[in-house]
Protein backbone atom coordinates (compact mmCIF):
# COMPACT_ATOMS: atom_id res chain seq x y z
CA UNK A 1 0.00 0.00 0.00
CA UNK A 2 1.47 3.53 -1.12
CA UNK A 3 1.46 5.82 1.94
CA UNK A 4 -0.92 9.00 1.28
CA UNK A 5 0.63 12.22 0.24
CA UNK A 6 -1.02 15.86 1.56
CA UNK A 7 -0.74 18.76 -0.26
CA UNK A 8 -0.23 21.97 1.80
CA UNK A 9 -0.51 25.26 0.47
CA UNK A 10 2.01 27.67 2.37
CA UNK A 11 1.70 31.14 1.71
CA UNK A 12 4.48 34.00 3.41
CA UNK A 13 2.69 37.31 5.25
CA UNK A 14 4.83 40.72 4.24
CA UNK A 15 5.84 42.34 6.53
CA UNK A 16 5.64 46.19 7.99
CA UNK A 17 8.45 47.15 6.25
CA UNK A 18 7.49 45.18 2.89
CA UNK A 19 8.85 47.93 0.34
CA UNK A 20 9.42 48.02 -3.21
CA UNK A 21 13.13 48.44 -3.76
CA UNK A 22 13.92 46.75 -6.91
CA UNK A 23 16.35 44.63 -4.97
CA UNK A 24 16.39 41.60 -7.32
CA UNK A 25 18.02 42.98 -10.47
CA UNK A 26 16.85 40.60 -13.67
CA UNK A 27 13.58 40.31 -11.91
CA UNK A 28 11.23 42.10 -14.34
CA UNK A 29 8.45 42.99 -11.73
CA UNK A 30 11.32 44.11 -9.31
CA UNK A 31 12.90 46.36 -11.59
CA UNK A 32 9.52 47.75 -13.08
CA UNK A 33 8.18 48.53 -8.94
CA UNK A 34 11.01 49.82 -7.78
CA UNK A 35 10.68 53.05 -5.72
CA UNK A 36 6.63 52.63 -5.78
CA UNK A 37 4.96 52.93 -3.07
CA UNK A 38 4.25 49.63 -0.83
CA UNK A 39 1.09 49.65 1.52
CA UNK A 40 2.18 46.84 3.71
CA UNK A 41 -1.02 46.21 5.83
CA UNK A 42 -3.22 46.23 2.80
CA UNK A 43 -0.23 43.25 1.50
CA UNK A 44 -0.87 41.23 4.66
CA UNK A 45 -4.62 41.54 4.74
CA UNK A 46 -4.76 40.09 1.03
CA UNK A 47 -2.48 37.74 2.00
CA UNK A 48 -4.23 36.73 4.79
CA UNK A 49 -7.44 36.85 2.43
CA UNK A 50 -6.50 34.59 0.12
CA UNK A 51 -4.87 31.89 2.89
CA UNK A 52 -8.94 32.01 4.64
CA UNK A 53 -10.05 31.42 0.85
CA UNK A 54 -8.02 28.38 0.20
CA UNK A 55 -8.75 27.11 3.80
CA UNK A 56 -12.58 27.26 3.24
CA UNK A 57 -12.49 25.66 -0.06
CA UNK A 58 -10.70 22.61 1.71
CA UNK A 59 -7.47 22.93 0.82
CA UNK A 60 -4.88 22.33 3.91
CA UNK A 61 -3.07 26.36 4.09
CA UNK A 62 -0.32 27.32 6.23
CA UNK A 63 0.79 30.80 6.67
CA UNK A 64 4.56 31.24 8.04
CA UNK A 65 5.23 34.67 9.49
CA UNK A 66 6.79 37.61 8.05
CA UNK A 67 10.53 37.79 9.04
CA UNK A 68 11.75 40.87 11.59
CA UNK A 69 13.03 43.62 9.84
CA UNK A 70 15.37 45.78 9.63
CA UNK A 71 17.67 42.81 10.13
CA UNK A 72 19.72 44.77 12.76
CA UNK A 73 22.26 42.01 13.17
CA UNK A 74 22.87 42.08 9.85
CA UNK A 75 23.15 46.12 9.90
CA UNK A 76 25.57 45.53 12.72
CA UNK A 77 27.92 42.92 11.06
CA UNK A 78 28.37 45.37 8.04
CA UNK A 79 29.65 47.69 10.90
CA UNK A 80 27.16 50.12 12.64
CA UNK A 81 26.43 50.45 15.58
CA UNK A 82 24.78 51.63 18.70
CA UNK A 83 21.44 50.83 20.02
CA UNK A 84 19.12 49.53 17.53
CA UNK A 85 17.23 52.78 16.45
CA UNK A 86 20.85 54.90 16.09
CA UNK A 87 21.56 51.61 13.62
CA UNK A 88 18.79 51.58 11.77
CA UNK A 89 18.86 55.56 11.42
CA UNK A 90 22.71 55.95 10.87
CA UNK A 91 22.44 53.09 8.24
CA UNK A 92 18.99 55.27 6.76
CA UNK A 93 21.30 58.59 6.60
CA UNK A 94 24.49 56.30 5.23
CA UNK A 95 23.75 53.93 3.05
CA UNK A 96 20.01 53.76 2.02
CA UNK A 97 20.59 50.92 0.03
CA UNK A 98 21.61 48.37 2.49
CA UNK A 99 18.99 49.51 5.20
CA UNK A 100 16.31 48.75 2.04
CA UNK A 101 17.74 45.29 2.13
CA UNK A 102 18.33 44.54 5.55
CA UNK A 103 14.37 45.90 5.90
CA UNK A 104 13.10 43.79 2.44
CA UNK A 105 9.82 41.39 3.03
CA UNK A 106 10.90 39.68 0.38
CA UNK A 107 10.94 35.97 2.45
CA UNK A 108 6.85 36.40 1.72
CA UNK A 109 7.83 34.68 -1.45
CA UNK A 110 7.46 30.97 -0.22
CA UNK A 111 8.11 29.47 -3.49
CA UNK A 112 11.98 30.87 -2.59
CA UNK A 113 11.87 29.37 1.24
CA UNK A 114 13.36 26.12 1.24
CA UNK A 115 14.08 22.48 -0.99
CA UNK A 116 11.36 20.19 -0.51
CA UNK A 117 12.46 16.77 -0.33
CA UNK A 118 9.94 14.25 -0.11
CA UNK A 119 9.62 11.25 1.65
CA UNK A 120 8.81 9.16 -1.79
CA UNK A 121 12.44 10.90 -2.89
CA UNK A 122 14.52 10.07 -0.15
CA UNK A 123 16.54 7.62 1.28
CA UNK A 124 15.69 7.70 4.74
CA UNK A 125 11.87 7.68 3.69
CA UNK A 126 11.55 11.61 5.65
CA UNK A 127 10.54 14.43 4.26
CA UNK A 128 13.45 17.04 3.98
CA UNK A 129 12.66 20.71 4.77
CA UNK A 130 15.82 22.31 3.34
CA UNK A 131 15.83 26.51 3.51
CA UNK A 132 17.24 27.92 0.89
CA UNK A 133 20.39 30.35 1.32
CA UNK A 134 20.16 32.43 -2.05
CA UNK A 135 23.29 34.25 -1.56
CA UNK A 136 23.46 35.67 -5.01
CA UNK A 137 21.17 38.44 -3.83
CA UNK A 138 22.03 40.11 -0.09
CA UNK A 139 18.62 40.43 0.47
CA UNK A 140 17.60 36.95 0.28
CA UNK A 141 20.87 35.84 1.87
CA UNK A 142 19.50 37.15 5.20
CA UNK A 143 16.61 35.01 5.24
CA UNK A 144 17.96 31.03 5.88
CA UNK A 145 18.37 31.36 9.75
CA UNK A 146 15.11 33.07 10.34
CA UNK A 147 13.45 30.30 7.71
CA UNK A 148 15.03 27.53 9.76
CA UNK A 149 12.62 28.33 12.58
CA UNK A 150 9.40 27.20 10.79
CA UNK A 151 11.18 24.87 9.24
CA UNK A 152 12.18 23.29 12.53
CA UNK A 153 8.73 24.11 13.71
CA UNK A 154 6.98 21.93 10.75
CA UNK A 155 8.93 19.03 10.76
CA UNK A 156 9.08 17.54 14.48
CA UNK A 157 4.83 18.00 14.24
CA UNK A 158 4.67 15.64 11.18
CA UNK A 159 5.18 12.35 10.57
CA UNK A 160 8.70 11.30 9.41
CA UNK A 161 10.14 14.88 8.52
CA UNK A 162 13.78 16.29 9.08
CA UNK A 163 15.20 19.85 8.24
CA UNK A 164 18.26 20.16 6.90
CA UNK A 165 19.98 23.47 6.89
CA UNK A 166 22.76 24.08 4.67
CA UNK A 167 25.60 27.37 4.95
CA UNK A 168 28.08 27.89 2.30
CA UNK A 169 31.50 28.65 4.35
CA UNK A 170 32.46 31.40 2.26
CA UNK A 171 30.29 34.26 0.32
CA UNK A 172 30.82 36.11 -2.54
CA UNK A 173 27.86 38.30 -1.63
CA UNK A 174 28.45 41.80 -1.00
CA UNK A 175 25.65 44.64 -0.28
CA UNK A 176 23.50 45.98 -3.14
CA UNK A 177 24.72 49.26 -4.87
CA UNK A 178 21.37 49.54 -5.53
CA UNK A 179 18.47 48.96 -3.35
CA UNK A 180 15.51 46.73 -3.63
CA UNK A 181 13.08 44.00 -2.00
CA UNK A 182 10.56 42.46 -4.93
CA UNK A 183 7.22 41.83 -2.40
CA UNK A 184 4.29 39.77 -3.35
CA UNK A 185 2.85 36.82 -2.06
CA UNK A 186 3.64 33.47 -3.70
CA UNK A 187 1.65 30.52 -2.49
CA UNK A 188 3.41 27.01 -3.17
CA UNK A 189 1.60 23.88 -3.36
CA UNK A 190 3.88 20.86 -2.83
CA UNK A 191 3.19 17.50 -2.89
CA UNK A 192 4.66 15.40 0.77
CA UNK A 193 3.44 13.02 3.11
CA UNK A 194 3.92 16.06 5.78
CA UNK A 195 4.46 19.21 4.54
CA UNK A 196 6.48 20.92 1.74
CA UNK A 197 7.27 24.32 0.68
CA UNK A 198 8.48 25.60 -2.52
Amino acid sequence: MKPSATDVNFDGIPGPTHNYSGLSLGNLAAEKNARLVANPREAALQGNAKARALAARGYAQAVLPPHERPDVAALRALGFSGRDGNVVARAAREAPQILAACSSAAAMWVANAATVSPSSDTADGRVHLSPANLVSYFHRSLEAATTTIPATTIAPTTTKATTTTTRPTTTTTRPPATSAPTTTRVATTARAPTTRSG
